[in-house]
């Protein structure tokens, strides 16, 4: 070897050369720990090289003679044998190929640098130390300077440099500010200052308890997989005043909360729309193109000649007068009470009584394609219908009369319905927003500079620092929008679910989407996270080049993002009344008559505070994520929408078990909450287990009860105020009936003395005996004898009382007494 180099890459060159071969490495053959034979493998084939002993040269140590060479085989075409007659000491040996004895240079086709190789014959013998000599160059040994290693701030630092001045430079005295040295040593002192405070930052943040920052601890709660609130935008309905039929209120357009003294509307631009924009209020925004139409700014309801009639709760449907050909599908109306019921003053309604629904089906025409109408006097009608979702909650008093006080009047509309509506958020965008340029790396030390030692690798070029900041906050995150499918989806969507409202565009044409985690991305992903200061600034984080693409030097970025988040966008109904339509809003202004929000807008959530995140995040990893045990089902179960109970039960189907699932819903047992609860389920299953969901067992219930009614109390009365009691749903109070289904759970014993007790309570009731308490399906045995019914594991009493589910339960009054 005439050099020693940290880089070796004469191999690499002769596999590439078509004309040269070498040694690649030597193997001692044979099991004893001093084999006679000598594997020797070159870098290409070695089939057609005849070698001989005279080939050979051996030398180191006590000499060994070579008895034959075995030539390379088709199974090993890479290797030859060498057969000694002896075995060789520990010395070193170096295993040569020559011409000719006595001539140094290698055979004909073998590279000079790879025709020999050393080698050594002690196979087997431990030893503590590296066969592979590292040869390095030591540095040269310096005195360590004097140094104040305590300093942490800028005086520290600074007095620590001038003292070393000082015995650096003796002579040199200067204490002027203005002079070269004490000017270089105070900006050194202030880098230095900067980079201790960093290295105090650094252990601050490190630690969840201590970190001051929001973004560490949202690092830190991902760590253990909880994924930290960023909050969510708030939605709302508006609704629109039109002057004009197909008037098209474009996605996009902004309404604005109430400022006195401003028209109604205005466009993008103009002095008014810069005012309200000045207001400093939530903004919101139209959602999808919506078409107006004047027959919508106010519908009202069909009551078939009926005075006195209200819209009651859990309705679904309802009549409205007109034949409204403009209303679709899809559309939202808002049931809103216009006046008092019993005044007939506006003043008067009840603001509570406003409901919104969307509608699933519309009908203007019979089957036979006629125009509906009432058949007794050919008044035009439309029907509609809405799904369960969005169930009235509460009677809406549709006609009226008035009290004596206020003239027994008539009040033919107390409630309306509202069309027009328009389905926003909360939230501004912000177009086109110039980025910081990428920097360029910072300069790498040049490659081969100074003395590396052995195989070290040189290191790589650092990545140059890159976090731009958003110049606007805070971010809106909110749910993807894809159509109103229910009003009461809409407004009670889910925060978990937004997502934020960011993208880039960089100048080589790319375009930037925003991810929660960088995880599941690959080095083409052009992704990029957003991160949310305690202050709400923006930062946004790229990849690193393995998790996400890290952008190239030079680039320069434009930010399209939304503005507008958390619980200030829950604003009170009645708040909005002005919209901002695009410069490219062709029809007059003066065609739009009324902007407004009937309803409260919802779901505005704030960030996560930093507290809450250091309480809940710590036991994330507690969570169980996994079904195992029979309850395990039933209690993830029971965390699905639309579940109200579950329980889960293991069971021998053959060749293996299979969990079956009784699920207690919320509303009804149907094949799509079934479908929904075993796909949820078998992302958290134990493999091996089947899954399979089910309907709870329901047991009705016979209950039949003597009631002995006051003297002084109509037996009637006392019959009403009982079967507002016994009822399924919830009683005036609010609270909810002695036979709601919400009152009875899985296994769960009924006794009787809750019902006789509660009976006994109602005013004119002498006495209250239970005579018949039984289960439907088991009438044998007498639950008023023994005072309760047993439940078995997956079963829930019922008793609805419903003429067309008798198995469901029956409720009988048998009254006696009374007037």
């Amino acid at each position: 070897m005439i050099y020693f180099c940290s880089q070796k890459n004469r191999r690499a060159l002769v596999l590439q050369s078509a004309n040269l071969n070498g040694i690649d490495y030597l193997e001692l053959v044979g099991m004893s720990v001093c084999g006679k034979q000598l594997a020797v493998t070159l870098l290409k084939d070695a089939r057609s090289i005849a070698l001989t002993p005279a080939n050979i040269v051996i030398t180191g140590g006590t000499a060994v003679t070579i008895s034959s060479i075995t030539p390379a085989t088709d199974e090993n075409p890479f290797v030859f044998i060498v057969n000694l007659e002896q075995t060789g000491d520990f010395s070193s040996y170096t295993l040569s190929l020559v011409a000719a004895p006595g001539i140094t240079d290698p055979p004909a086709g073998f590279d000079p640098q790879l025709s020999s190789v050393d080698f050594s014959f002690k196979v087997g013998c431990p030893t503590p130390a590296d066969c592979l000599l590292d040869t390095c160059c030591p540095a040269p040994v310096s005195a360590p300077p004097d140094i104040n290693y305590l300093a942490k701030d800028y005086e520290g630092f600074r007095q620590v440099m001038l003292d070393r001045m000082a015995t650096l430079s003796p002579a040199w005295q200067e204490t002027h500010a203005a002079d070269l040295g004490v000017a270089l040593v105070e900006t050194l002192a202030y880098a230095a200052d900067q980079l201790s405070y960093q290295q105090d930052a650094v252990s601050t943040e490190a630690y969840l308890n201590t970190a001051r920052s929001r973004i560490s601890l949202r690092r830190h709660a991902r760590l253990v997989d909880y994924i930290i609130g960023e909050g969510c935008n708030a939605r709302t309905f508006v609704c629109v005043g039109a002057g004009k039929d197909n008037l098209l209120i474009p996605a996009g357009a902004l309404f604005y909360v109430r400022v006195p003294g401003l028209p109604l509307a205005a466009k993008l631009g103009d002095p008014v729309a810069q005012q309200l924009a000045k207001a400093n209020q939530p903004v919101f925004a139209s959602l999808q193109d919506t078409t107006l139409f004047q027959e919508q700014n106010e519908i009202h309801f069909y009551a078939w000649g009926d005075t006195s009639c209200c819209l009651v709760p859990n309705a679904t449907e309802a009549t409205l007068a007109g034949n409204l050909t403009t209303l679709k599908t899809g559309d939202v109306l808002v049931f809103l009470e216009k006046c008092g019921p019993l005044t007939g003053d506006p003043q008067d309604a009840d603001p509570t009584h406003r409901w919104a629904v969307c509608l699933t089906s519309v009908s203007t025409t019979d089957h036979l394609g006629n125009v509906l109408v009432d058949p007794l006097n050919a008044q035009l009608i439309t029907r509609i219908t809405w799904s369960q979702d969005d169930a009235l909650p509460f009677p809406l008093c549709i006609s009226s009369v008035t009290d004596a006080e206020h003239g027994l009047i008539p009040v033919p509309a107390v409630s309306v319905a509202l069309g027009n509506v328009i389905a926003a958020d909360h939230g501004v965008w912000i177009d086109s927003e110039q980025l910081d340029i990428v920097p360029p790396a910072p300069a790498a030390p040049p490659a081969g500079a100074g003395c590396q030692c052995g195989t070290q690798a040189e290191a790589s070029a650092p990545r140059p620092h890159y976090y731009p900041e958003l110049a606007n906050s805070p971010l809106t995150f909110a749910v993807p929008f894809t159509g109103v499918q229910t009003a009461s989806a809409f407004l009670a969507s889910d925060p978990a679910e937004a997502l934020p409202q960011v993208g880039l565009q960089s100048d080589d044409g790319s375009s930037w989407t925003a991810e929660k985690d960088l995880l599941s991305s690959d080095d083409t992903d052009h992704v990029f996270v957003p991160e949310i200061e305690r202050d709400n600034s923006i930062f946004l984080r790229f990849g690193d080049g393995q998790y996400g693409k890290f952008p190239d030097a030079g680039l320069s970025f434009l930010a399209t993002y939304r503005v507008g988040n958390g619980n200030i966008g829950n604003i009170a109904r009645d708040s909005l009344a002005h919209i901002v339509l695009p410069p490219t809003f062709l029809p007059p202004l003066a065609e739009i008559l009324s902007v407004g929000n009937p309803l409260a807008a919802s779901g505005g959530l704030d960030p996560e505070v930093m507290d809450h995140i250091r309480q809940y995040a710590p036991f994330a990893y507690q969570t169980q994520l996994r079904c195992v045990t029979e309850n395990d089902y039933g209690v993830a179960a029971a965390g699905f929408p639309g579940i109200r109970e579950a329980r889960g039960t293991l069971r021998w189907t053959g060749s293996w078990y299979t969990a079956f699932v009784s699920v207690d819903p919320a509303a009804t047992f149907t094949a799509a909450l079934a479908s929904d609860t075993t796909r949820r389920l078998n992302l958290l299953r134990m493999m091996g287990t089947d899954l399979a969901a089910e309907g709870a067992v329901l047991v009705g219930l016979d209950i039949e009860m003597e009631i002995c009614a006051a003297a002084n109390h109509f037996q009637g009365d006392v019959f009403a105020a009982l079967m507002k009691l016994f009822i399924t749903g919830n009683q005036c109070s609010g609270q909810a009936g002695l036979l709601n289904p919400a009152n009875f759970a899985f296994g769960q014993t009924v006794y009787a003395s809750p019902l006789i007790a509660a009976a006994q309570a109602v005013e004119g009731v002498l006495s209250a005996t239970l005579t018949v308490f039984k289960r439907m399906d088991n009438p044998s045995l007498d639950g008023a004898a023994q005072g309760f019914l047993t439940m078995g594991r997956l079963e829930i009493a019922r008793c609805d009382n419903d003429p067309n589910r008798l198995d469901h339960g029956i409720f009988v009054l048998h009254m006696d007494g009374g007037k």
